[in-house]
């Protein structure tokens, strides 16, 4: 293994350096960072024991911000760019998080064999839109959550159109519970929770 602290450190500052420290630092992106915790916070009760699958790891901050909700469960946590999994796990070992994550280095579209089905599944942030495969992955995460669980997804997709997104719920099954429209800062942002039924 590398050494974590000298890792930790130089993706520290690629974070808050100059290509990517404007943007991360400004009112926009924490705005958005509020947003995405609550409209979770406003929506989800995390139960004790309650399992949860978050799809794309990113800078890791919604799975770090997961793994403090858990309430004696656990967290997956799933991203097909081996170095965002290398970054959380060093972070999380770093920051001597007590909670259990597992982080599974994959493509989620191949992800087989997960020990569960999840109380909770997150997509949040540009996912979705990277993967490519709109429908496809949707229906992917679908398939990871148990019957009566639910699922948070956040879209940042200028294109994605809210009734497609009905209709593709509607067709798998799932019941959208709430969604939310936010454009402030020019931005279209969308919020839902959806359960399986």
């Amino acid at each position: 293994m590398r050494n974590d602290k000298d890792y930790l450190l130089n993706a520290y500052g690629q974070c808050y350096g100059p290509d990517a420290g404007p943007w991360n630092l400004s009112l926009k992106n924490k705005y958005l960072e509020y947003m995405f915790a609550k409209f979770f916070e406003e929506n989800f009760v995390i139960k004790r024991g309650d399992s949860i699958c978050n799809i794309g790891i990113g800078a890791g901050y919604w799975d770090r911000y997961l793994s403090y909700k858990l309430n004696d469960g656990t967290l997956t946590s799933i991203d097909i760019d081996s170095e965002c999994c290398y970054q959380l796990k060093a972070s999380l070992i770093n920051e001597h998080n007590p909670n259990p994550v597992e982080i599974i280095h994959s493509d989620v579209m191949l992800v087989k064999g997960l020990k569960e089905a999840f109380d909770i599944v997150t997509m949040v942030g540009s996912s979705r839109l990277e993967s490519g495969v709109y429908e496809q992955i949707l229906e992917k995460a679908f398939s990871f959550i148990k019957y009566g669980g639910s699922m948070f997804y956040q879209s940042l997709d200028k294109e994605e159109n809210v009734n497609d997104f009905f209709t593709l719920c509607m067709d798998n099954n799932m019941t959208v519970d709430n969604y939310l429209l936010d454009t402030a800062y020019d931005f279209k942002a969308q919020y839902w929770k959806i359960t399986k039924n």
